[in-house]
């Protein structure tokens, strides 16, 4: 019995701790992220933790059934995803993505590793420029949405975000 006992705290000592090391002990914030392409449009809920160099998300879509978690850490992605209509070229164009929202130009967090050329501000728009000039990106920020354009794919993503849920460096 005290055999039974022990290894069932160590098993919930374990798993506790899988949780706890995904988002490194940041906050939590849920989202609603939707990226959109012509008439199509892919929601998805989300669970994200941000900070100065870190990023951490868990995706879900209740209509495919699938996951995704992503997480960035000191310039490094890490990606894990299961029944989602992407594949790897889309989930490299997700990190850069990622990158444009929450890194490029250190706003709204600031990372130590570069990804893109100049970025540009203009009152809550950020634009994001490849490093040969070429403008990448558009991103707004409000006090509840991020709206990200992607000029050269053609595409959105709206993270919904709820009012003041993401802080500034």
């Amino acid at each position: 019995m005290l055999r039974f006992i022990l290894l069932s705290l160590i098993t919930v000592l374990f798993l506790s701790g899988c949780g706890y090391d995904f988002y490194m002990n940041k906050p939590v914030t849920k989202q609603i992220v939707s990226v959109t392409r012509g008439d199509q449009t892919l929601s998805l809920d989300s669970e994200v933790a941000v900070g100065n160099d870190f990023f951490a998300t868990k995706l879900k879509s209740n209509f495919f059934r699938g996951y995704a978690d992503i997480k960035y850490e000191n310039g490094q992605y890490y990606v894990k995803y299961r029944n989602l209509p992407i594949d790897e070229d889309k989930i490299k164009q997700l990190e850069k993505d990622i990158y444009a929202i929450y890194f490029a130009g250190d706003y709204p967090y600031i990372a130590t590793s570069k990804m893109f050329g100049k970025t540009t501000m203009s009152g809550r728009t950020k634009t994001v420029y490849d490093t040969d000039g070429y403008e990448l990106y558009k991103v707004t920020y409000s006090n509840n949405q991020i709206y990200l354009y992607n000029n050269l794919m053609e595409y959105s993503i709206v993270i919904d975000v709820g009012a003041d849920s993401w802080g500034q460096n």
